[in-house]
């Protein structure tokens, strides 16, 4: 029997189907040379071509390094899209210390992670290979975007207690973020509120963004990225908000739902006694919403990464 959700507004049918594949929204990478050989020519390559206006740009140094560069792509318009190079380096040994590299996949696409693999080849041996193969990542945002989901038909149900930050607008919920800011998070907002607070346009259905931000990432490389573990397996959607459970007052329940409304559901929870808290969570997790099947989301991770190339150790010189 399928679950009904509960809206304020009657959203769209297209609310029921797959979301589209995760996708990479931010990614950082610090890189060191694998070899003193590798760090003296990429000294020498870089310190050659740095005033090449046709490659660079200057872009922010960043907080322990002497080189903020934008690197310039041919089919990336937008000067804030341009992927960020740092560096530091050892003059008196004439030797490149550590590369940092940040920039947003999905905005690059394929075409522009070959021109930033042209790019990187004028500086390194073998270009993009060797930043996949020696480039360790920092930082990944990876994320997924749920046309046609409105952030008050459901209620994200966490596994365990965490930092919460909560964004409403007319007591309206717009944005939702679990964890600390310099540890792993789970971000989860309206993109269309999000854009029309920046002054953006909007048009089309609403869309509902999920973000693994993750920065513990035990030393993973770039060529490693196909083995991530699945960052969304764990989370849970549920419908907003279900029918009483069995052998409790509609009164009480509606005062739990109260208070979900005004504290949130992680927070509301915390209030209630262990073994009610443990049931209203069984009662919940219960009712799921179907848009959500994290483990179908993951099947496309591979594939997008291999369209992307991002994670490719096989370039032509």
């Amino acid at each position: 029997m399928p679950v009904k959700i509960t809206y304020k507004v009657k959203p769209s049918n297209k609310a029921e189907t797959l979301p589209k594949s995760p996708f990479i929204d931010k990614i950082s990478i610090v890189l060191k040379p694998h070899k003193d050989q590798d760090a003296h020519d990429i000294y020498m390559a870089l310190f050659q071509n740095l005033d090449d206006p046709m490659l660079w740009a200057n872009g922010p140094k960043g907080k322990g390094f002497q080189i903020g560069k934008r690197v310039l792509l041919p089919s990336i318009v937008d000067f804030k899209r341009l992927p960020l190079f740092q560096a530091t380096y050892d003059k008196a040994h004439k030797k490149v210390e550590r590369i940092r590299l940040e920039f947003v996949p999905v905005d690059l696409g394929t075409l522009g992670i070959v021109e930033l693999h042209a790019a990187m080849i004028t500086i390194m041996p073998g270009g993009w290979e060797y930043v996949a193969k020696h480039g360790h990542v920092t930082r990944i945002d990876v994320t997924v975007d749920l046309p046609s989901v409105r952030m008050d038909g459901f209620q994200f149900l966490p596994q365990h207690s965490s930092t919460t930050m909560r964004w409403t607008i007319n007591g309206i919920l717009q944005n939702l973020a679990y964890g600390k800011p310099k540890g792993n998070q789970t971000l989860i907002y309206s993109r269309k509120k999000k854009r029309l607070s920046k002054g953006q346009g909007w048009s089309g259905p609403s869309v509902v963004r999920i973000e693994r931000r993750l920065v513990n990432l035990g030393g993973m490389k770039v060529y490693q990225l196909p083995t991530l573990p699945n960052p969304f397996a764990d989370m849970q959607f549920t419908t907003n908000m279900p029918v009483a459970p069995s052998e409790v007052e509609e009164g009480l329940w509606t005062m739990f739902c109260d208070s979900v409304q005004v504290r949130g559901l992680k927070d509301a929870l915390l209030l209630l006694k262990k073994d009610r808290r443990t049931k209203f969570r069984k009662h919940l997790a219960a009712h799921p919403v179907p848009w959500w099947q994290p483990h179908e989301i993951w099947k496309d991770w591979k594939p997008m990464l291999a369209s992307l190339k991002i994670a490719s150790t096989k370039w032509p010189g």
